[in-house]
């Protein structure tokens, strides 16, 4: 999931004043070192997140630029598998119980998700989420004429 510049510069400013602060000042006592090593970490951090997220952005706009069908559909899919999965447990099953009137012996049930599958399924969302909005992004940015 790509972040924006925003959140990266606050990550950034967070970890140099929170525990690389903290050890620069435990092992470095000259504060005109520990100043420029703290200013040229905060350089650094902020340049490798940023050039993590243009590697993001590659990778969504190869996905986009692939001729095969899966390269650039495996995301929908993935979100409706999970979905389906969700429907099967949430909507489907209790019905089925219902009408049978009693527990059917299927698992999963709700209760018995492990967080992982939830901590997956956020991450699932939110990934999809974002790469569907790179696309849509991408699609307006390669289809608009060059300006000068």
């Amino acid at each position: 999931m790509a972040l924006p510049l925003p959140l990266i510069i606050n990550l950034v400013s967070s970890l140099m004043s929170g525990p690389i602060n903290k050890l620069l000042d435990a092992h470095i006592k000259d504060a005109e070192l520990r100043k420029k090593l703290q200013a040229e970490l905060e350089l650094k951090l902020t340049d490798h997140l940023g050039k993590s997220l243009e590697l993001e952005q590659a990778i969504v706009l190869a996905e986009i630029r692939s001729e095969h069908w899966l390269s650039y559909s495996w995301r929908p899919i993935l979100m409706l598998v999970l979905m389906g999965f969700l429907l099967l447990v949430g909507l489907v099953l209790p019905l089925a119980d219902l009408l049978a009137g009693r527990t059917l012996p299927f698992n999963p049930r709700w209760q018995v998700l492990p967080p992982q599958f939830w901590e997956f399924l956020s991450i699932g969302v939110g990934g999809y989420i974002g790469g569907r909005s790179l696309e849509k992004i991408a699609g307006k940015v390669l289809s608009a004429p060059l300006r000068k």
